[in-house]
């Protein structure tokens, strides 16, 4: 009985020092790996494998997969993608994280980071003017989904005037309008180092949480842009006045910067045509002690459930977050 004891406490250190192992090795840097520089190679950020494959984090990984099976069943969640990764020890877990969704409105915010490279390269950009013309107050209007613009037909607006209203206000038209104005190699170079994260190809406005959040570590690392711009993007971020999503699943005193995303789509289900709500919210929970990144993308019945749910999460994981 004791050698058999013995055998199996054996296997099953070796079993943890191979996972260990595996998991260390698994550890790889992102760099901008371009032509600008010629004895720097600027450092992006790393990748790993999740904790949770060490033991970490699988107690709250759990309890989010049993809540999300029960949203499933009840027929309010068809499909989601989360990614939570703490900021202090770069450890991470997540769940179809590589799984994509269109990103709706997230999308102006790799649009922001971008112009402010072009700005860092080109700094006469920042006071740049376009029009907004009639043509793009009606391809504005063309979306069912999307709100008037506060532009105004006919007036000008400055490139950082645009990135303000478009982040703070989520615009439409001053996303429309700003992409006219900026170099979009500067826009194809940041998603080639998304990207990068999995060697996978950012396919038409298709994203998965795990590669968003990349943005948003890009900014809270400033390694990508310069200080200034990082913390004014972070901190336009965390002036949005959305308070439902992630940011209903922490106290009120923690700043979270975070973007949203909505869309809707008629998709083919068992040889019916099912209309799909998608709700995305990711962002930077400045917990007191370990901040960290939950970006949650999600499509089921109708956008209610959807808020809630990712509510209900962000709780659970800002619970964890304080027992830690």
């Amino acid at each position: 009985m004791l050698i058999v004891a013995f055998f199996s406490y054996e296997a099953g250190r070796y079993m943890q020092k191979n996972d260990y192992n595996k998991f260390l090795n698994s550890f790889r840097n992102i760099r901008e790996d371009g032509d600008t520089y010629t004895f720097i190679n600027p450092l992006i950020g790393n990748v790993s494998s999740p904790a949770t494959e060490v033991g970490l984090y699988t107690d709250i990984k759990s309890d989010i997969s049993s809540y999300l099976k029960t949203e499933k069943f009840k027929g309010t969640l068809y499909d989601y993608s989360y990614y939570f990764r703490d900021l202090n020890t770069g450890l991470w877990f997540g769940d179809n994280d590589a799984v994509s969704f269109f990103p709706a409105s997230l999308f102006k915010f790799p649009i922001a980071i971008a112009a402010y490279k072009q700005i860092e390269d080109q700094p006469y950009l920042a006071k740049k003017t376009g029009v907004y013309t009639e043509e793009l107050s009606n391809l504005n209007a063309s979306a069912s989904l999307n709100s008037d613009s506060v532009l105004v037909v006919g007036r000008s607006y400055s490139v950082e005037d645009l990135i303000s209203i478009m982040i703070l206000q989520s615009d439409n038209g001053a996303k429309n309008l700003l992409l006219t104005l900026l170099d979009v190699s500067y826009l194809n170079r940041l998603f080639e180092i998304v990207a990068s994260v999995d060697h996978q190809e950012i396919k038409a406005y298709e994203i998965s949480s795990r590669k968003y959040a990349l943005f948003l570590r890009m900014l809270y690392g400033s390694s990508y842009l310069n200080e200034e711009h990082s913390e004014l993007l972070l901190a336009m971020l965390s002036k949005s006045e959305f308070k439902d999503g992630l940011v209903a699943g922490v106290p009120g005193n923690i700043p979270v910067a975070h973007k949203y995303g909505v869309y809707e789509v008629d998709e083919e289900v068992d040889g019916k045509i099912r209309r799909s709500q998608q709700f995305h919210d990711c962002g930077i929970v400045y917990h007191f002690r370990s901040p960290y990144i939950f970006c949650f993308m999600t499509k089921g019945k109708d956008n209610p459930s959807l808020m809630n749910i990712i509510s209900h999460v962000s709780k659970l994981v800002y619970v964890n977050q304080d027992k830690n």
